[in-house]
């Protein structure tokens, strides 16, 4: 198994338990605050379906790599938006949630590209 797919998995590992940090630290009251756990239960799971099918390893991984750039539009157009409009940014729970996903997302696209340009497998 390609060390990439590994590092994809743990990745959205990480966003799951962050999503889930999020939501139990900040009351457990907003569901959004399960976002990030969400993005990294589906970006698993086509990671997921990589790992246990080779013969369609890289069209998964190409799925992985757009959901993940999905992911980091989901993540950081609330932030932007705010900038735009003029108004500053407070590093509080949600802003901090948005950025791990962003930044998860990131490294999960990275990985699932690094995958696609490495070398075909037998």
């Amino acid at each position: 198994m390609p060390v990439t797919l590994v590092a994809v998995i743990i990745v959205c590992d990480l966003l799951i338990v962050a999503g889930l940090a999020a939501f139990f630290l900040t009351g457990a009251s907003h569901v959004t605050a399960l976002i990030p756990t969400f993005t990294g239960l589906i970006l698993q799971a086509t990671a997921g379906v990589a790992v246990l099918m080779p013969s369609v390893r890289r069209s998964f991984m190409i799925v992985t790599a757009v959901l993940a750039v999905v992911g980091i539009a989901v993540a950081l157009s609330r932030p932007i938006l705010k900038v735009f409009a003029g108004a500053t940014l407070e590093w509080n729970a949600a802003l901090i949630s948005q950025v791990i996903m962003a930044l998860g997302c990131a490294a999960v696209c990275c990985m699932a590209i690094v995958f696609l340009l490495g070398p075909s497998e037998p």
